[in-house]
């Protein structure tokens, strides 16, 4: 087992602890020693669920692992029993309860029998399997103990929704934007499991037409075990992005009607569900086509993000890749066919690396690749687990749908503004003589010191003090040797001089036109493109800087 000190995945058990914390009616107990109850903190501050979690440790101390470790776990649950009434208890095994292999199974048979709940023991080999597996796994477990229905399916049309949970990425906000999409296509939620539901709507699971799993990473066996047992189809797709909606609405009427039932024939404008598409073809949003992005997540999320960004935003993926490892050859097949650099990886550090050699204009990922992109001073923005408690806020911010759509747009809009302005600051800071206070925010250039008068300098005599008023516009200097700058502040040029061998020695002198020319660029670069020009005149040789100078300096830096 490789220990890392950041993991994508939580192990196995936290997977299900999502799972359980999501119905109402379901307890787990996590069969495990107190070190492992830190799952708790995950719901109440990341997911900034209202209660507290329908989760609870045994935790068993150094005494009971080898003597009454499963004694302490079946008091545990019969306190559990007395004091939450579940309707379900499942008890989950960590990585050290999985070493001392006791019969946690026999034992919960023999005490079914004196309680009211439902006892349920979902073997979990917390060495193999990950999070996302452990919540699929997990949830398939309480399907097939739990969905013992008649199978007889509504008159109408009607649907399941299967793997979205607590703690996924903006779950709560896509199950309210996918049941809006259902509804526009004239089905019905019969049930939404794990988050949205309850305990006893396992119960009707197979009276539903088909089943819709909009993440692959969850929910995908508990729809092949709701396959075998009620003979219902299921639909595997994410609508994130505009197209990727179209379709899923064009998936879920073509399943409507190959069941027997009339659809209701919804073919919206994308204009009129979604501001993306005009947002993306105005003038404003022309700055992100030759921009390039890098994108990492699970592997839905990654894929259908971008796809958008490609197809819908003009920002081709420099490379795509995930950490779901169930997943990763289905995933790769996928970019090699879209033509995208994918790759798989469980290493914060080389996905990093490949940041670092791509140097995209956006990074889209975990919260992880947020710190990586922060080091290297690239934007980034989160559209994956894991993240961090401000990826899950209090507003309606879905990420599935046409709202999600707007939502992704905004993100990566938002994101490339915040990081041109923090530039623009980095840039004003670094410049010399210019200062940033870290309490105001302000940028402030200070005075300039007052130059000598041109008797002064050529005489070697002090020049007279001179007093200016703070931000006021100084004249500008009558010698060619004194040049004004674009701030309207005096700057003073050395006297230029000629080397015995002809060479040019001196700084070079800004003529009028050039002046002029300088004036036409933006006040935020204008000391900085200054500073390039005379920099290409030095290492030229030239003794004025011409506006061909200034045009010649931007092609110069455009092509490094």
């Amino acid at each position: 087992m490789r220990l890392h000190y950041w993991t994508y995945e939580g192990p196995a058990h936290v997977g299900a602890c999502r799972v359980g914390t999501s119905i109402p009616g379901v307890h787990t107990v996590l069969h495990a020693p107190g070190g492992d109850s830190y799952t708790s903190v995950l719901f109440t501050m990341i997911d900034r669920q209202c209660g507290f979690p329908s989760v609870t440790n045994v935790s068993y101390g150094r005494k009971e692992v080898s003597t009454t470790g499963v004694d302490r776990m079946m008091t545990v649950v019969e306190q559990v029993e007395r004091t939450h009434k579940p309707r379900v208890i499942q008890v989950i095994p960590t990585c050290t309860s999985n070493l001392l292999r006791e019969d946690v199974g026999g034992a919960l048979n023999r005490l079914q029998t004196t309680c009211d709940a439902k006892l349920l023991f979902l073997q979990l080999n917390a060495f193999c399997e990950k999070e996302d597996q452990g919540a699929d796994m997990t949830f398939a477990g309480l399907v097939e103990h739990l969905a013992t229905g008649t199978g007889e399916r509504t008159p109408e049309p009607t649907a399941n929704i299967l793997g979205l949970t607590s703690l996924g990425f903006r779950h709560r906000d896509d199950l309210r934007e996918i049941t809006q999409l259902l509804n526009q296509c004239g089905v019905r939620v019969n049930a939404a499991l794990p988050f949205g539901g309850t305990a006893a709507d396992f119960q009707r699971l197979g009276q539903a037409w088909f089943n819709v799993v909009p993440y692959a990473e969850i929910g995908l066996r508990a729809a092949k075990v709701l396959e075998n047992r009620f003979g219902q189809p299921y639909l595997v797709h994410a609508p994130i992005g505009i197209q990727a909606t179209q379709e899923f609405i064009e998936l879920v009427q073509a399943r409507v009607g190959e069941l027997g039932g009339r659809p209701a024939r919804f073919h919206p404008r994308p204009e009129t569900m979604s501001r993306v598409p005009w947002y993306s073809r105005s003038a404003d949003s022309h700055y992100l086509t030759p921009k390039r992005s890098f994108v990492f997540g699970v592997a839905s999320h990654a894929l259908a993000v971008a796809r958008m960004m490609e197809e819908e935003i003009g920002m081709r993926p420099l490379a795509v890749g995930t950490f779901s490892y169930e997943h990763a050859p289905a995933f790769l097949d996928e970019c090699t066919r879209r033509g995208w650099a994918g790759f798989y990886s469980d290493d914060f550090k080389e996905v990093e690396r490949r940041i670092a050699d791509a140097m995209p204009d956006i990074v889209l990922g975990t919260q992880m690749e947020r710190h990586s992109a922060r080091r290297h001073e690239l934007p980034a923005t989160v559209i994956s687990c894991p993240a961090h408690v401000t990826d899950f806020p209090a507003r309606y911010s879905p990420f599935a749908g046409w709202e999600g759509a707007n939502v992704i747009f905004d993100a990566v809009t938002h994101t490339l503004t915040l990081g041109l302005e923090s530039h623009l600051i980095d840039m004003f800071r670094e410049l010399p003589g210019i200062e940033h206070d870290s309490v105001l925010g302000a940028v402030r250039l200070p005075d300039l010191p007052p130059s000598p008068s041109p008797m002064s300098r050529d005489e070697g005599i002090p020049a007279e003090p001179r007093t200016e008023q703070r931000g006021a516009t100084s004249a500008m200097a009558s010698t060619p040797a004194a040049v004004s700058t674009p701030a309207a502040a005096a700057v003073v040029t050395p006297p230029a001089t000629e080397a015995p061998g002809g060479e040019w020695s001196g700084e070079p002198r800004w003529t009028d036109e050039a002046l002029a020319e300088l004036k036409k660029i933006p006040f935020f670069v204008r000391k900085k493109a200054m500073h390039n020009t005379e920099k290409y005149a030095r290492e030229h040789g030239l003794r004025e800087i011409l506006p061909q100078t200034i045009h010649a300096t931007r092609d110069e830096l455009s092509r490094k």
